[in-house]
């Protein structure tokens, strides 16, 4: 299994983990939408790389898309990710630093579904390989 697809795995537990924790600390939603942005980043990077080209390096999640864009690569949940990104972008810095980040449960739910569907599909590519 790639690195980056292994991450992808480890951040998708760490966020179900925060995700059923988040009653009883507020840490735990911030821990949750961090993991969450970081499975979906790792996911698409993954995706980049096993269509043959290396991903952008940073952690904007819209990169990646435009990245997989101009390659033609073609994703089942390419627009759900379109219609998150902004939000997931939002995640990746405010989680971690800003003492008054909150974040719409909704969000918090699309965001697990759509990790869980990308994680699902990557590990469809490895066993095409």
């Amino acid at each position: 299994m790639s690195k980056l697809l292994a991450r992808a795995h480890v951040k998708f537990r760490n966020a179900e983990f925060d995700y059923t924790n988040i009653g009883t600390d507020d840490a735990f939603l911030d821990d949750c939408c961090y993991n969450l942005q970081q499975c979906i980043e790792f996911a698409l990077k993954y995706i980049v790389e096993m269509n043959g080209e290396n991903y952008v390096e940073n952690h904007d999640v819209r990169s990646q898309l435009n990245k997989l864009k101009t390659m033609d690569v073609e994703l089942p949940f390419f627009s759900s990710i379109r219609r998150l990104a902004s939000t997931l972008n939002d995640w990746e810095a405010e989680s971690r630093y800003n003492d008054d980040f909150t974040a719409l449960i909704e969000d918090v739910e699309d965001a697990r579904r759509l990790a869980r569907e990308m994680l699902q599909y990557c590990d469809s590519l490895v066993q095409e390989i």
